[in-house]
C-alpha cells in the first residue's frame, strides 16, 4: 500500500539526499531475513507522487473545494474506472478544461495543472520529476489541517558532521508485533508538530536553539510503499 508521509528537515539545498538520510533507517529491502517486528517501513519510496499536491489542496477552503468538485459534476467530467492514486480524466482530452477552472477558482502566479487529477505530475517520477512546487513548503506556511499517514522529524545530528537523523516520528497505526494499534494522535500535521514540540520541553535552551524547527525548516511530501 502506498502511504502519505511529511519528512521536516532544516534547510538545505540538497533535498533528496536530506530525505534519503532520513528514510534509510527504515528501508525494509536492506532487511531481508530480520524480525518483521522491526521498525522497517518501506520498501519504495518518491517525493510527491501519489500525494503531491496535498499541501497546496489543505491551504484552500474546503468550501471551495466541493464548489469545484460539484462543477465537475455538472460538467460531467469523466474518470477511468482503473484508480491507482490520483484519478486519471478519460478521456484526455478534458485536462485543458478543467485546469482552465481550476485555475479559474484558484489562480495563483503561474498556470498549473489541476493537482486533483493524475495528469498534474508523474506519480512514479524520479526525483522531483514525481513533485508539485507545494510539495516541498516552509514549515511555517503548512496548512494547520493537513492531514497524513506519518510524520518525522529530523535534527542536526550530534556528531556535528553536517548530517541529519530522524528524532521524533507518528504514524497513525502501529505494528506492535501481534497486531496494528490505533497511536494517539488525529493525524494533523499541527498536531504532529505540537506533540513534538512538548517532547522536546526538557532540552537545554542551546539544544533547543540548534535541533528544533524553525520557521523556515522545510517539509517534504513523501509517497512511501509498504
Amino acid at each position: 500500500m502506498h502511504h502519505h508521509c511529511e519528512i521536516v528537515i532544516p534547510p538545505t539545498t540538497d533535498i533528496e539526499a536530506a530525505v534519503a538520510q532520513i528514510m534509510a533507517p527504515f528501508d525494509e529491502n536492506k532487511r531481508d531475513g530480520e524480525d518483521q517486528r522491526s521498525p522497517a517501513f518501506w520498501d519504495w519510496y518518491v517525493i510527491g507522487g501519489r500525494w503531491a499536491g496535498r499541501k497546496l489542496l489543505a491551504s484552500y477552503d474546503e468550501a471551495k473545494i466541493d464548489e469545484f468538485y460539484a462543477w465537475c459534476t455538472t460538467e460531467k467530467i469523466t474518470v477511468s474506472s482503473f484508480q491507482a492514486g490520483k484519478q486519471k480524466l478519460q478521456p484526455e482530452s478534458q485536462e485543458t478544461k478543467v485546469d482552465a477552472k481550476w485555475n479559474e477558482m484558484f489562480p495563483s502566479e503561474h498556470l498549473i495543472k489541476c493537482p486533483v487529477f493524475a495528469h498534474s505530475n508523474d506519480q512514479y517520477g524520479k526525483g522531483f520529476a514525481s513533485a508539485l512546487p507545494d510539495d516541498v513548503m516552509l514549515l511555517m506556511d503548512v496548512p494547520a489541517r493537513l492531514k497524513c499517514t506519518r510524520v518525522i522529524f529530523a535534527e542536526p545530528s550530534y556528531k556535528d558532521d553536517g548530517t541529519i537523523e530522524p528524532e521524533f516520528m507518528l504514524v497513525d497505526s502501529q505494528w506492535n508485533g501481534c497486531n496494528y494499534m490505533d497511536v494517539d494522535w488525529d493525524g494533523t500535521f499541527a498536531q504532529a508538530h505540537a506533540k513534538f514540540l512538548e517532547k522536546c520541553k526538557h532540552y537545554t535552551e542551546e539544544a533547543r536553539e540548534k535541533k528544533l524547527p524553525k520557521d523556515n525548516w522545510l517539509v517534504v511530501t513523501v509517497d512511501y510503499h509498504s
